[in-house]
């Protein structure tokens, strides 16, 4: 298994992306999936990982370089911004791996990610924090976790 920075974008763009990463989304569409990656590939301060595994891309990991809180630690961080693990793939510790080796590649000391209560075990096995958050809307609230993860 390898995980390494991709900027092959015809890839990035392509259905077999799409369909991997389409779980990080709320009701994806191909074109929706397209425009995001686009977006990402523009920005400077995003980074994208693919693991493979015997030649097959088996996830897609997006973050975003931030710059370090006031009165914080200093040193690199980042926000997942995406992580997804093909169906066939998941529950083998894949996405853990691939953020542990973008933690140790990047010199990451913190990464932080926002998700909600279907992925909210995925990062405590993966070793984050969390905290609950409730966020109010008009037609009701909703429940996300905010989750760090310290080097």
């Amino acid at each position: 298994m390898s995980t390494v920075l991709c900027s092959d974008t015809d890839w990035l763009t392509s259905e077999e992306a799409f369909l991997i990463y389409a779980p990080c989304m709320y009701q994806p569409t191909y074109e929706d999936y397209k425009a995001l990656m686009e977006k990402y590939l523009s920005d400077p301060s995003v980074k994208i990982f693919v693991c493979d595994i015997d030649g097959e891309k088996a996830g897609i990991l997006v973050m975003k370089e931030i710059e370090a809180a006031e009165g914080s630690e200093t040193g690199v961080e980042a926000e997942i911004l995406g992580i997804a693990v093909k169906k066939d793939l998941r529950k083998k510790g894949i996405g853990k791996e691939m953020i542990y080796h973008v933690m140790e590649t990047e010199h990451l000391k913190r990464i932080t990610s926002q998700t909600d209560d279907d992925a909210i075990g995925f990062y405590r096995k993966s070793g984050f924090e969390e905290e609950r958050v409730v966020i109010e809307y008009p037609n009701g609230s909703v429940v996300r976790y905010n989750c760090i993860r310290r080097k």
